[in-house]
C-alpha cells in the first residue's frame, strides 16, 4: 500500500458529496486493476468509485472515447457500472460502487463460473456497439504497440515475424465472422466483479470486434479454462463453421497483442 499515491483534495472534489470542505467518510484503495489507481469513496450522496488515470506508461493503446461509449452501452444493458462523471482534463472518472468480490484465477477453472461469465458475454454481444466506434483493427494495434516499443520502422525481423503472425491470425478470424459487437477485450480476474450478478469493469480496452475475441481473450489469459471452452463457448452463444480454427486464431491475436502490450509499457516506463 505504501506505493499508492492517495487522491488529493481536488480529485475527490468530483465525488458527490465532497463539495464544500466536506469530507468523505471513507476513502480506501481498489485492487485489481494495473492501469489506473481507483479507490472507493462514502460520502453522504452513496458510494462511489474514483479512478485516476495511470502514467502513460501503465496504458499503451487505451483510447477513452471508445472506452466511454462502450462503458455507458454495457452499463445500460446492466452490464456494467453506471459511470456517473468523466474528466478527460483531468484524468479522472467516477462511477457507482457496487458489492461484491473480484475473481481470482481459480474461478476460471470452474466450469459453472465460466458458463455464468458466457451468459454475460452474450448479453453484451447483443447490445447494439453505439454510432461512430471504428471496427477492432489487430493490425494497427500492433503497430501502435510496436512505435511504443521503439520498432515502428518494422528494421527488424523479429518484429515483422510477430506483425505477419497476427495479420494470419487476425485474417483467419475475419473469415466466417457473424459480424461486429462490443467486447470487453481484457477480462482479467480483477475484471470480473462477483455479487448479485457478474459485473464486468475497466472498460479501457473495450473494442467493436468479433464476439469470439472475448472467449479468446479469457483462454489466452487463463489456460485452465481451455479444458471448459466448448462450455464458455456455448453459453456466450458462439458456434458456426470453422468455429475450433477462428477460435484458436484469435487465441493467437491476443497472445501476439499481449506480448506487445508488455514490452510497450517496459519501454514506455524506461526514463
Amino acid at each position: 500500500m505504501s506505493s499508492i499515491q492517495w487522491p488529493g483534495a481536488a480529485a475527490l472534489a468530483w465525488v458527490p458529496g465532497v463539495r464544500n470542505g466536506v469530507p468523505p467518510s471513507r476513502v480506501e484503495p481498489l485492487l485489481g486493476g494495473s492501469v489506473n489507481d481507483s479507490w472507493r469513496v462514502d460520502t453522504a450522496q452513496g458510494r462511489f468509485v474514483l479512478r485516476i488515470d495511470g502514467p502513460a506508461w501503465r496504458r499503451p493503446g487505451v483510447d477513452r472515447d471508445r472506452e466511454q461509449q462502450l462503458h455507458e452501452a454495457a452499463a445500460q444493458a446492466g452490464l456494467a457500472p453506471r459511470l456517473l462523471l468523466r474528466s478527460e482534463a483531468d484524468g479522472l472518472q467516477v462511477s457507482e460502487y457496487l458489492d461484491g468480490r473480484c475473481w481470482s484465477e481459480e474461478d476460471y477453472s470452474q466450469p459453472l463460473q465460466l458458463r455464468r461469465l458466457g451468459e454475460r458475454l452474450a448479453r453484451l454481444h447483443a447490445v447494439e456497439v453505439p454510432t461512430g466506434v471504428e471496427p477492432f483493427d489487430p493490425v494497427a494495434c500492433a503497430r501502435e504497440y510496436l512505435h511504443a516499443i521503439g520498432s515502428g520502422l518494422l528494421t527488424d525481423p523479429r518484429e515483422r515475424q510477430v506483425l505477419a503472425a497476427i495479420n494470419t491470425a487476425a485474417r483467419r478470424v475475419a473469415d466466417g465472422t457473424v459480424g461486429h459487437s462490443i467486447v470487453h477485450g481484457d477480462l482479467a480476474h480483477g475484471n470480473v466483479l462477483d455479487g448479485a450478478q457478474l459485473w464486468l469493469l475497466d472498460w479501457e480496452y473495450s473494442q467493436c470486434a468479433d464476439p469470439l475475441y472475448d472467449v479468446a481473450c479469457a483462454l489466452a489469459y487463463y489456460p485452465q479454462a481451455q479444458l471448459h471452452a466448448p462450455q464458455l463457448l456455448a453459453s456466450a452463444g458462439l458456434g458456426g463453421p470453422g468455429l475450433a480454427e477462428r477460435l484458436t486464431a484469435a487465441i493467437r491475436v491476443y497472445q501476439g497483442l499481449s506480448g506487445l502490450w508488455d514490452r510497450a509499457r517496459a519501454n514506455l516506463r524506461s526514463p
